[in-house]
């Protein structure tokens, strides 16, 4: 007598489900895998880049045959950069940043897998796509219907976008690093009495400037991007008023977040001092010590500055006893500073009145690369740091009357040669911007007034200037000729 149980329906569907698992197993393992080597991940895709993005990388999803990528990785136009490699992950450090106002194209195909030491199939063709901001600048205008006002010219689209109120009239402002956001100097006419000069009652602003966030990416969607959408320019927040102390200078930090500002006490001159302000009012102001010039670092942590009698300090920007570092006695004032921080400009008083321009690394090295009879206003590093910009004169006497004839050079920092670019305006305050892609370099103009305050009233008229510069520009032997912009402006500065 059979006693078995008769099988039932769920028993026979388990054993119809583990015979099928294990044909498709044996099926699998007879065939092998046979999922093609491929790009996974580009991180630049559909993304807008700026000058400090450095370097994309190309994940694969399996190892690869690296010489064969390195011979068939196009980019369009051509960027030239050099390849590093971290298991099946390729990165490409560009030699200098991508140029502005372009899309780029980048496509590989014919690189092959890598089994063991030899090559094995070839990967899935790829091709991906990234594009650089808009090539944009920024300028106080000096025109009849928005004088005074700060302006943003698109010179891929021709417009121009008038960014702060009508009612303010800015003397000075600067951008963070992304470009977002302006902190800017201003007066209001209707509060001046007659003959009070503008400029000791201007007060600190910040403002949008309504670009988008540069990480979002470029097919992101209308509700992404109205989420995401920094507030159009508007209403300009007061940072710091004008009441008790005047504002003198400041300065912006990279990351949008502080400002330092040069402040004196209007009924104690002796009270002259660094005022560190967060823009998110997170924090109380903080006053540190007293100072002539400054800049604020890179890092946006610490702020350089002249101190009397002591040279160049760095200041934290949110100090602890004992932690203030005296960068170097010997210099006078510091120009600006290389975009990773690894290098400075700074100026040095010589006993026979000549002022000398000296690079100084972060490790204290000193370089002298220019001296001049005259002054020397402003330096700008290339993106390689391989060059410096500097804005200086030249003390010319005849007749016992002295003038100081301004001029922009252009320092190779390796072999100290001097290029002279092209001569300037002769006049006091000129401004210099180096664009972010280190192709071309902004200067003004004032054609009527001697200063700014003249320009803030009315009595001046502004003109902006734009010198590219050429590849060859080592083997320039003449200085090169400037282009003068439709615009009636001062102060340009270029959107990064």
């Amino acid at each position: 007598m059979n006693s078995s149980k008769p099988s039932q329906p769920i028993d026979r569907i388990a054993i119809i489900w583990m015979v099928g698992l294990s044909m498709a197993i044996a099926i699998l393992l007879w065939s092998g895998d046979r999922t093609l080597p491929q790009v996974r991940d580009f991180n630049w895709q559909n993304r807008r880049i700026g000058a400090d993005d450095i370097a994309f990388t190309l994940t694969f999803n399996r190892q690869i045959d690296r010489p064969t990528v390195a011979k068939q990785l196009q980019i369009t136009p051509p960027l030239p950069g050099k390849i590093s490699w971290a298991g099946s992950r390729m990165a490409y450090t560009l030699t200098n940043p991508a140029q502005y106002g372009k899309t780029y194209q980048v496509s590989l195909q014919g690189a092959r897998e890598l089994i063991g030491k030899t090559s094995g199939k070839e990967i899935v063709p790829f091709s991906g796509e990234f594009q650089t901001p808009d090539r944009m600048f920024a300028y106080i205008s000096s025109g009849t219907t928005d004088r005074g006002r700060i302006v943003i010219y698109n010179f891929q689209t021709k417009t121009s976008q008038v960014v702060t109120p009508e009612n303010l009239v800015v003397t000075d402002y600067k951008l963070d690093r992304n470009s977002q956001k302006i902190v800017f100097t201003a007066t209001d006419p209707q509060t001046l009495a007659n003959g009070q000069p503008a400029i000791s009652s201007q007060q600190v602003y910040s403002i949008t400037t309504g670009l988008p966030p540069r990480d979002l990416s470029l097919d992101a969607s209308p509700e992404l991007l109205r989420q995401r959408q920094i507030v159009t320019p508007g209403k300009a927040e007061l940072v710091l008023d004008s009441r008790e102390y005047q504002n003198v200078k400041f300065d912006l930090s990279p990351d949008g977040n502080k400002v330092v500002v040069q402040r004196v006490n209007r009924k104690k001159p002796s009270d002259f001092a660094l005022w560190v302000v967060t823009l998110d009012k997170s924090a109380a102001p903080l006053k540190l010590r007293q100072s002539g010039d400054f800049a604020i670092t890179p890092d946006s942590s610490a702020v350089a500055a002249a101190v009397e009698q002591q040279g160049i300090s760095i200041l934290p920007l949110t100090p602890t006893p004992g932690n203030n570092l005296d960068f170097s006695p010997e210099f006078s004032s510091v120009l600006g500073f290389a975009t990773d921080g690894t290098a400075a400009a700074m100026v040095k008083y010589n006993s026979d009145y000549t002022r000398s321009l000296f690079m100084v690394n972060n490790q204290g090295v000193k370089q002298k690369i220019f001296q001049t009879n005259g002054s020397i206003w402003d330096a700008k590093f290339s993106p390689g740091k391989d060059i410096i910009y500097c804005l200086a004169t030249s003390l010319k006497t005849q007749d016992e009357n002295s003038r100081e004839e301004p001029f922009l050079t252009a320092i190779d920092v390796k072999t100290q040669k001097i290029l002279l670019m092209t001569l300037l305006p002769i006049q006091q305050g000129i401004q210099m911007s180096l664009a972010p892609d280190g192709l071309a370099v902004m200067f003004d103009q004032i054609e009527r007034g001697d200063n700014t305050n003249q320009i803030v009233q009315g009595n001046g008229t502004g003109v902006v200037w734009l010198l590219p510069i050429p590849p060859n520009l080592r083997e320039i032997a003449t200085p090169l000729p400037a282009d003068r912009l439709p615009i009636s402006g001062w102060h340009p500065r270029w959107l990064s």
